[in-house]
């Protein structure tokens, strides 16, 4: 269970770090979309930010289900 939460708090933490410096890494590219073409980039990644929170659902759900009742 400890590996599975420990992954979903990496997840979590790497989408969103990521999702954080999206534009600026990006901003001084000369070629890097502008306007429409940005969103029609960006928006299709968004759902990546739910992997994560997710995860971490499922790997409580899990725990649940499965733990010893005494």
């Amino acid at each position: 269970m400890i590996p599975y939460a420990l992954a979903a708090i990496a997840v979590t933490a790497i989408t969103f770090a990521t999702a954080w410096f999206w534009n600026g890494v990006n901003a001084a590219d000369p070629t890097w979309p502008r306007g429409i073409g940005y969103w029609a980039m960006t928006l299709p990644y968004a759902p990546m930010l739910l992997w994560g929170p997710l995860l971490a659902v499922l790997t409580g759900a899990y725990w649940r289900r499965r733990r010893v009742h005494g």
